[in-house]
C-alpha cells in the first residue's frame, strides 16, 4: 500500500515537471499612456501562433494609409447625411408652416 503511494507521489511530481517544461513565461504587461487623441502607435513585434514576429514597416503604413481613407469616406458619407437632414428639417418646417396656414384659410 506504501509502495503505490509513493508511485502516486512519484507520478505526480513527473507529470508536474513535464507541465511546467510546456509552460512559456508570461511576458509582463507593456503600460502604454493613454490620451484622448486619434493616434495609431507603430507595433513592430506581434505574437502570432505562440511565436513572435516581426511587423513590416511597410505593413503599417498601409494599414495606417487604409484608416486614413476609411475616415475620410466616413466623413464624407457623415456630411451627406447631415446635408440630408438639414434638408428634411427646413422642408419639414416648410410643409408645418404651409399646412398651418392652409387650416387657417379653411377654417
Amino acid at each position: 500500500h506504501e509502495n503505490c503511494d509513493n508511485n502516486e507521489i512519484f507520478n505526480m511530481f513527473t507529470q508536474e515537471e513535464r507541465y511546467t517544461e510546456l509552460l512559456e513565461p508570461v511576458p509582463k504587461p507593456q503600460q502604454v499612456p493613454q490620451n484622448d487623441n486619434n493616434v495609431i502607435s507603430e507595433v513592430t513585434d506581434v505574437e502570432q501562433e505562440g511565436e513572435t514576429v516581426e511587423q513590416h514597416s511597410a505593413n503599417f503604413e498601409e494599414t495606417c494609409a487604409l484608416y486614413d481613407s476609411l475616415y475620410q469616406n466616413l466623413a464624407v458619407e457623415v456630411e451627406k447625411v447631415n446635408s440630408v437632414n438639414r434638408k428634411l428639417k427646413e422642408t419639414n418646417a416648410y410643409l408645418t408652416t404651409e399646412l398651418a396656414r392652409k387650416e387657417k384659410v379653411e377654417v
